[in-house]
């Protein structure tokens, strides 16, 4: 595990975990259709995504329920001096249960380990006010307007950061 938070880790994707990967995605359909313009990802996309995201040195990650190996989510973030949170996704059937906040602190606790002094996101901010409320509460600030393009998609977004 890269690192783990109570009952949950979070590890590296591999090929044999992409079915769950899709099912993770799959689950998140206004996610998707607001994002993509679809209403699935298939195996396919996941692959190409994970090859591109690797490409430019993002960790490309499962959020893994430790007890029963089931993947629960996954999250894509770059570690540098600012680090940048690419995804945080969880399985619908698994929102609203404080995964996602826990999986966020442990990534800020494994950020500061490695001398990263701000996280950086962006969040599409046209498609669920309940987004940006998140990250607000844990700290980040609006820094500025930008244009997200997510799968050939341009979609608004605002750029947020938290300093460490």
């Amino acid at each position: 595990m890269i690192f783990e938070i109570k009952t949950f880790g979070v590890d590296s994707i591999e090929n044999k975990d992409i079915d769950k990967i899709i099912e993770v995605y799959n689950s998140n359909k206004k996610f998707l259709m607001s994002h993509m313009d679809k209403e699935k990802v298939t195996s396919k996309w996941v692959i190409e995504e994970l090859k591109s995201m690797r490409e430019v040195n993002f960790y490309c990650c499962k959020i893994v329920e430790i007890s029963s190996g089931e993947i629960v989510g996954l999250i894509d973030f770059k570690m540098e001096e600012e680090t940048y949170l690419s995804l945080l996704m969880i399985h619908n059937a698994y929102r609203n249960k404080g995964v996602g906040k826990l999986v966020y602190y442990a990534l800020e606790e494994y950020a500061l380990s490695l001398k990263s002094k701000c996280i950086r996101i962006d969040v599409v901010n046209n498609y669920d006010s309940s987004v940006v409320d998140f990250w607000s509460k844990k700290g980040f600030v609006e820094f500025k307007q930008s244009k997200l393009n997510w799968a050939g998609k341009v979609l608004p977004a605002v750029t947020m950061k938290k300093n460490l």
